[in-house]
């Protein structure tokens, strides 16, 4: 069975170290620190299975990359799991409306965010 593919962008190093170590068993891990380094990534012909995705970002934040990734007819349907701090109402709406699949508030629990993955990988067909 094909590994998924996971794209972690998190400009916290030990935050995106934390989430890389999480995940490299079971899944293909690549981490950027902002949404410049993931889009340059996505662009040099890389394809995810799945996006996480920090909102507070220097250079490129969460929101602003997810409207360049949305933009395209080639990355749109990557599903992009938000893991932000971020409180804010208005922005937190406008994230869902460019279609990402769930939300986990940081602090976050591990073990929450384990089955979060899980479950969105498993409806994808490339999981299977």
């Amino acid at each position: 069975m094909k590994k998924a593919n996971i794209l972690i962008i998190e400009d916290h190093e030990a935050v995106r170290l934390l989430l890389g170590l999480t995940f490299k068993k079971e899944y293909h891990v690549v981490t950027k620190r902002d949404g410049i380094e993931g889009l340059a990534w996505l662009s040099a012909g890389n394809m995810p299975d799945l996006i996480m995705l920090d909102m507070q970002m220097p250079r490129l934040n969460g929101l602003e990359f997810l409207r360049q990734l949305r933009s395209t007819g080639f990355f749109a349907q990557i599903p992009v799991l938000l893991i932000s701090g971020n409180d804010d109402a208005a922005e937190n709406a406008q994230v869902f409306n460019l279609g990402i699949v769930d939300f986990i508030p940081k602090p976050f629990n591990p073990v929450s965010l384990r089955e979060k993955v899980v479950a969105i990988l498993a409806k994808m067909p490339m999981a299977a």
